[in-house]
C-alpha cells in the first residue's frame, strides 16, 4: 500500500515518514513538497534508517516497501492508497504562544485549497491532515474536495496523550492505566471528556482544580516545547507517532479494544451540530471514518462541543462559498 505525504520534507511530515517507514516496513511511502531538494534528503535518510532496521546483524525480515520523493503532489496523490497533509506556510512570528495555531489560518485555507483541487481529480482516498488550524483546514479540504465525509480525518491525538500524561502525574500512575478521550476543537477549545475517564479500567473523578490544571496543561504545553526547543521546532514526536497510528488505523480497517478515536471530522447533526469540523469518537475503516459515535455526554460536556464548533465556524464561514 502507498502513503503520499505532502508536507513531507516539513518537520512533522518527516517524522511521520520516518515512524511509518520503521513500524511499516511493507509500505511504499513518497515525501512531496515544494522544497523538492529537502523532500529527497528526508526520503534517503528515511529510507537508510528502514534499512537499518532489516539488516541480517538485527535478524529483521519481511516484506520492504519503498521510500521515495515524488516530482508533483499530482503524481503522488494519484498513486496513493492514503495521503497526510502536513504542508504548512513557514511558522508566523506570533505562532509560537498559546493560541498561536490561529495564526497559520489565512495562509494555510489557501494551499488547503490548493491541495484540495489536486485531490478532487482523483478518486477519493483518505486523507488524514495534520496542517494547522486543522478543524479548519479538514472542513476547506472536505468542503473543496465534494468528497463524502468518512474520507477526511483530522488529526488531534496528540491531546489525548497528553492528557494521559497529565492525570498519570496527578494521579501517579502510569499513562497505560489513563483512559480519557478529548474532543473539541484542536485549540483552546479542546474538551477531554471528563466523564469517561478510567484508571485501571474503573470509573475515575477529577476535582474541579485538577480538570483545570489538565486543560491549562493541553492548551500551554505545545508553546512550552516550543519555547523550549525553538521556534523553528514543534511537537514533532508526539505527532509523528500519532499520525503514523491513526494511519495504520485507517489502512488495516480499524483499532482493536472498543474501537473508537477522537478524531476530527465533518458532522451532519451528530451533537446536535453539522457544517463544522471538530473531534469527537468515531470507528475507524478502510475509507477513513465509518462512523460517528455519539456518546451520551453530560451537558457541560455538549455545551463545550457547541462552544468548539463556533469558534471554528466563525473562521471558516463561507470561505469555501
Amino acid at each position: 500500500m502507498e502513503v503520499a505525504i505532502i508536507g513531507g520534507a516539513g518537520t512533522v511530515g518527516s517524522t511521520t515518514a520516518y515512524t511509518l517507514a520503521v513500524e511499516r516496513p511493507d509500505l511504499d511511502l513518497t515525501l512531496v513538497d515544494v522544497d523538492e531538494d529537502a523532500a529527497t534528503g528526508h526520503a534517503i535518510d528515511v529510507r537508510h534508517g528502514r534499512a537499518l532496521t532489516q539488516l541480517p546483524q538485527f535478524g529483521r525480515d519481511g516484506p520492504t516497501g519503498s521510500v521515495g520523493s515524488g516530482p508533483s503532489a499530482a503524481d503522488a496523490i494519484a498513486d496513493a492508497d492514503l495521503a497526510v497533509v502536513a504542508a504548512s506556510v513557514p511558522r508566523p512570528d506570533d505562532s509560537a504562544k498559546r493560541g498561536g495555531r490561529a495564526a497559520f489560518l489565512d495562509r494555510n485555507l489557501e494551499l488547503a485549497g490548493e491541495v484540495a483541487a489536486l485531490l478532487r481529480e482523483h478518486d477519493p482516498i483518505p486523507v488524514v491532515v495534520v496542517s494547522n488550524p486543522v478543524d479548519r483546514i479538514a472542513y476547506r479540504i472536505w468542503r473543496e474536495t465534494g468528497w463524502d465525509r468518512s474520507y477526511v480525518i483530522g488529526y488531534s491525538l496528540s491531546e489525548t496523550a497528553r492528557t494521559a500524561d497529565r492525570i498519570a502525574r496527578l494521579r501517579d500512575v502510569p499513562p497505560s492505566s489513563v483512559y480519557c478521550p478529548v474532543a473539541g476543537e484542536h485549540g483552546e477549545h479542546v474538551l477531554p471528556l471528563f466523564s469517561r475517564l478510567t484508571i485501571d479500567d474503573e470509573p475515575a473523578t477529577l476535582t474541579a482544580s485538577e480538570r483545570e490544571t489538565v486543560v491549562d496543561y493541553i492548551r500551554d504545553v505545545p508553546y512550552d516545547v516550543i519555547a523550549l526547543r525553538g521556534a523553528e521546532e514543534t511537537s514533532r514526536w508526539v505527532t509523528g507517532q500519532g499520525v503514523a497510528r491513526l494511519v495504520r488505523a485507517v489502512l488495516d480497517g480499524g483499532i482493536e479494544g472498543d474501537g473508537t478515536l477522537c478524531v476530527s471530522t465533518p458532522l451532519e447533526g451528530e451533537y446536535g451540530l453539522e457544517d463544522v469540523c471538530l473531534s469527537v469518537p468515531v470507528e475507524i475503516g478502510r475509507d477513513g471514518i465509518d462512523r460517528v459515535v455519539e456518546w451520551d455526554l453530560p451537558d457541560t460536556e455538549r455545551e463545550g462541543l457547541r462552544a468548539a464548533a463556533e469558534a471554528i465556524r466563525a473562521d471558516v464561514a463561507g470561505g469555501a462559498d
